[in-house]
């Protein structure tokens, strides 16, 4: 079994398509079928459902794209690795994973790249699809929950509270503070299920005694404010990295009774090659965050 099969393999299960990932790989579409043929009669099962013109990932292909990307994976930190240990430089590539605070992602990325221009990132902001993000396939990852992660391979970077907001013309609006089981009964709008500030929207609930509900539930906290401004829900509220609310439209109104608040952590990946981009990143991102802890404080 060739590594290039694999490498031809995982492009055509990321697309699903033997055309697109032909283009992407810059080789003839025939070649790409012969191989997936060859890799197929050699593992001697189907990988793909044909259904009409269409492919399908199916069970077996589904198993081997897990083990071809942890190959590809161990290549790319070998790679890595010597890169470092020789001092070749180049283009180093570092996959981030962004499933909080993607507001400051431009800046983010701009900022390190005045330090290291020659660094190339590949942002995964969808982990639904399983093609789009593997175990094994990402350096560094930014997330949230609603206690500090304890983890060799995680530190917390940020902790913010979380407030309700809600339009300035709501009954609730003008109170300095509010219970959470004083709002039980309100529709809310929340972010998608799967991701942690819908779990943690769910839980802050469940700890006052009631289950949210949700008339819409999105990915995008920019639909979320347009569609509370027409005056269809509530909403749970970071006020650090979501704080560009418009004092115009809304009101935050802090959460009395329980701690409220939830902790961004940064966590790289276990057991990998961590390059000397990837550290150095992580080591900006840390200090970046701190300075917005630090920014959020002296302005309250």
């Amino acid at each position: 079994m060739e590594l290039l099969h694999l490498q031809y393999f995982c492009k055509i299960a990321q697309h699903e398509n033997v055309t697109r990932a032909a283009q992407e790989l810059h080789v003839a579409q025939s070649a790409l079928s012969r191989v997936l043929k060859h890799l197929e009669t050699e593992l001697g099962v189907p990988l793909f459902a044909r259904v009409g013109r269409q492919i399908v990932l199916n069970d077996n292909g589904r198993i081997v794209y897990r083990y071809a990307q942890r190959m590809m994976g161990e290549l790319s930190d070998m790679q890595r690795e010597l890169r470092d240990e020789n001092h070749l430089g180049g283009t180093d590539t570092i996959t981030f994973v962004v499933k909080v605070a993607s507001k400051f992602l431009p800046q983010m990325l701009s900022g390190f790249r005045n330090v290291m221009p020659h660094v190339r990132f590949i942002i995964i902001q969808n982990r639904n699809d399983p093609r789009s993000f593997s175990e094994d396939s990402w350096d560094l990852c930014l997330d949230a929950t609603m206690k500090p992660v304890e983890a060799e391979h995680s530190q917390c970077v940020l902790k913010e509270e979380i407030c309700l907001v809600m339009p300035k013309n709501h009954p609730l609006a003008k109170r300095k503070s509010i219970r959470l089981e004083e709002v039980a009964g309100e529709s809310f709008l929340g972010m998608q299920k799967g991701s942690s500030m819908n779990e943690i929207a769910v839980a802050l609930c469940h700890r006052a005694g009631f289950s949210p509900h949700f008339v819409l539930e999105s990915d995008n906290p920019g639909t979320m404010r347009e569609l509370m401004r027409l005056g269809l829900g509530i909403a749970f509220n970071p006020v650090i990295t979501w704080k560009e609310v418009s004092e115009d439209d809304f009101c935050l109104v802090p959460i009395d009774g329980m701690e409220c608040c939830r902790y961004i952590y940064l966590s790289v990946r276990p057991e990998a090659y961590h390059s000397k981009a990837v550290r150095a990143f992580r080591d900006y991102l840390v200090a970046f965050f701190h300075d917005l802890q630090q920014e959020t404080t002296h302005r309250l």
